[in-house]
């Protein structure tokens, strides 16, 4: 099943290899909304994105741990990126999801308010991190893209990894 623009689902949406096709030129984002904030992230860190499931808190974590869910038999982490970009939290609704990205390997859940599209953008259409965006912290930000009259902020997966990493490393 394929997510459909705009279109929540009940169910989970598995990405298939057949729609990573990238070639150096081009760039396939799933597009998403947190906070009021249009992000993407590259559609080849995207294992699945799933409707909110039961999170189970986990005790003493960071606050921008969410929790856990049991994703087929595997715990995965779930992040709160308002926490972490310092958004204003969501509300508990129907379009909420929860993106599971796999980023070297390791499997992240992260929530988002809503999924909106995804999109197949030139890499020269891309800007480098500029210095005046300033509803992000730019430690996770790749680039940026301007659609029309939205400005789309690239996610940087490995900064999220990076973040949760030390996160972790302060809390022990």
């Amino acid at each position: 099943m394929n997510p459909q623009p705009n279109q929540p689902t009940n169910e989970s949406t598995v990405l298939n290899d057949d729609q990573t096709l990238n070639d150096d030129q081009t760039l396939q984002l799933v597009t998403f909304s947190v906070g009021g904030v249009l992000l993407g992230i590259d559609i080849a860190h995207v294992q699945e994105i799933n409707r909110l499931m039961d999170i189970t808190p986990v005790p003493e974590a960071s606050a921008m741990i969410h929790g856990v869910v049991n994703l087929r038999g595997d715990v995965v982490t779930v992040i709160n990126p308002h926490r972490i970009f310092g958004l204003t939290n969501r509300q508990e609704d129907s379009h909420g999801r929860n993106l599971i990205l796999n980023i070297h390997g390791e499997r992240i859940g992260v929530l988002v308010d809503s999924v909106s599209d995804i999109l197949t953008v030139e890499r020269n259409q891309l800007s480098a991190r500029p210095s005046n965006v300033r509803s992000i912290d730019r430690r996770f930000i790749k680039s940026v893209y301007l659609r029309e009259r939205d400005l789309i902020v690239i996610i940087d997966p490995d900064g999220l990894v990076k973040v949760i990493d030390e996160e972790a490393a302060v809390a022990s």
